[in-house]
């Protein structure tokens, strides 16, 4: 629970997925209308009863791409005491535990860490033996034993870097690239039209999904790597020029969404993807028709410098706004505390109070689902250090109205149904937060779904589950109410006493919870929100 004075009201419950039960699916096909739920205007069925839901506002919820991201490296600049240090964080309202305000845990490194020899990964304990590998071992164990997901960016360019960020036995095998000066370090990286490259990286994206192409464990992936930073610009080719990047752009998608089915993949939007000579104030004309081809693949959306307004301008405002809630979309800011102080009076701000409104203003504006807390090896002057102690209140303001919120503010339930019986529940449900719920991607394939259970009254849990098909949860935005009449047969149910409740399920987990509600009421350890008594005749 979070003890701060904008979520005193929070009641601490905790959720766990359900198990497998009895089910029976009901309902038409989820609508592929663009047009929001009509009202059936069918609340008074003979022998219902309404019942009225108040929301819950405030209290963190571990839902699936949505929330607060923690950040992390696998670098020199990752101290072992990374958890110990978040979990006694210092801020402006006493000692926090950073991992109760963040859903995900993000590894952004280089591929060379993750994949030092060919056929050799970090993940497969005692494969490799590295610095690398015990960090990551560690943030993977400790992300486990606080609840949270994980989500990776692998990084191929070595430029601006200390170290080859592709592994060595890529250029072993043929490979070709350049080399870039670091400082005094010459490092190496491979041309991405290369096809010994292109091939390489293939494999350790295979292998990598074979493991974590699962979303009970992976949020999400940054699905491409490429260029300075691994930011998607400032690309070298073998040609000299970006005739190539059409042709790689088309190559590396298709490599994540071909190994990544399960797991949102999602990309760098800016004016100057995989174009070279830099970042540019100029908009490459081929940019948005690429993007829209990512976008139609399955890709969601990133950025990485909300709030600076060199990299995040006007065009990157726009293309956000056309596309919000077609696609999810996570804000990253810039890392300005850390490499870009003296950028702040050039972009309008006095402090680093103003840095954080300015990157959470644009982060609404855009309707993102999630932000970051990125990590700096000096905890007490970095960027997450600033969120909770220059803007706590955005901190607990994003978990109550950034991402989704959903609830059921209304629903008519039948109260004496017989055994065998059709019956009618009309329900209406509303998003409480900027983002959306995003069922739509073709990873979640619109997966998640409204339910009824009948609980058992002395177990509560559910006898006979009732899945409303038609429902399409990404089309819930906030401020547009969406109501619905669900016909249905009770089926084969024993009579007598049980408990209504609702849910929203995983129809890919024999529809146990996997969205949790954002609402008061008794709610189940499992997350079937209890709704009313009733007899089964």
């Amino acid at each position: 629970m979070l003890k701060t004075s904008y979520m005193q009201s929070i009641k601490n419950r905790t959720c766990v997925l359900l198990a497998s039960m009895a089910v029976a699916v009901i309902g038409a096909s989820c609508s592929d209308d663009d047009a929001p739920a009509v009202e059936t205007n069918n609340w008074d069925a003979e022998g219902n009863e309404i019942i009225n839901i108040k929301p819950e506002r405030y209290k963190m919820l571990r839902n699936p791409f949505t929330g607060w991201v923690m950040y992390a490296g696998l670098g020199d600049g990752l101290a072992d005491s990374f958890w110990e240090d978040y979990d006694n964080f210092t801020s402006s309202v006493g000692k926090v535990k950073v991992s109760d305000y963040s859903n995900v845990l993000f590894i952004r490194a280089a591929w060379s860490y993750f994949n030092p020899e060919e056929g050799k990964y970090i993940w497969n304990e005692g494969e490799v033996n590295s610095k690398p590998a015990k960090r990551f071992k560690m943030l993977v164990d400790g992300a486990k034993e606080r609840n949270m997901k994980l989500a990776f960016c692998f990084i191929v360019d070595s430029q601006d870097k200390h170290d080859n960020f592709t592994p060595d036995y890529v250029k072993e095998a043929g490979a070709q690239g350049y080399m870039s000066t670091t400082g005094s370090v010459q490092v190496w990286s491979p041309y991405p039209d290369d096809p010994i490259f292109q091939e390489k990286f293939e494999v350790f994206i295979k292998d990598f999904a074979a493991k974590y192409n699962d979303p009970d464990v992976t949020m999400f992936i940054s699905g491409f790597g490429l260029g300075k930073w691994g930011e998607s610009h400032t690309a070298i080719y073998s040609t000299g020029n970006a005739e190539p990047r059409e042709a790689v752009v088309d190559w590396i998608s298709d490599v994540y969404t071909r190994h990544l089915t399960k797991v949102p993949v999602v990309i760098n939007y800016h004016r100057c993807l995989m174009m070279t000579g830099g970042f540019t104030d100029v908009v490459d004309a081929r940019t948005e028709p690429i993007l829209l081809k990512l976008i139609e693949k399955g890709y969601s959306l990133r950025h990485d410098a909300f709030g600076m307004k060199s990299y995040y301008t006007t065009w990157e405002r726009n293309f956000a706004a056309a596309h919000r809630y077609e696609r999810p979309i996570i804000a990253e800011g810039g890392w300005v505390k850390s490499s870009h102080g003296s950028s702040i009076k050039g972009d309008g701000y006095n402090d680093y109070r103003d840095v954080r409104y300015g990157e959470y203003n644009e982060a609404k504006g855009a309707n993102v689902n999630m932000m970051d807390f990125r990590y700096s090896s000096d905890i007490v002057t970095g960027e997450t250090a600033s969120w909770f102690n220059d803007a706590y209140n955005l901190v607990e303001e994003f978990i109550a109205e950034g991402g989704y919120r959903l609830y059921p503010d209304k629903i008519s339930l039948p109260m004496h149904p017989s055994s065998g019986a059709n019956v009618s529940i009309t329900h209406r449900w509303s998003n409480l937060g900027w983002g959306y719920c995003p069922t739509n991607i073709p990873q979640w394939n619109q997966k998640y779904k409204v339910a009824f259970a009948l609980l058992d009254q002395s177990t509560k849990q559910p006898v006979k589950v009732y899945v409303d098909e038609k429902p399409c949860l990404n089309e819930w935005i906030k401020g547009k109410p969406s109501t619905y009449n669900f016909n249905f047969n009770m089926g084969d149910v024993t009579p007598g006493e049980y408990i209504w409740a609702v849910g929203l399920v995983d129809t890919t987990k024999d529809n146990s919870i996997g969205l949790y509600i954002s609402a008061k009421g008794d709610i189940t350890g499992e997350g079937w929100l209890k709704l009313h008594d009733v007899t089964v005749k």
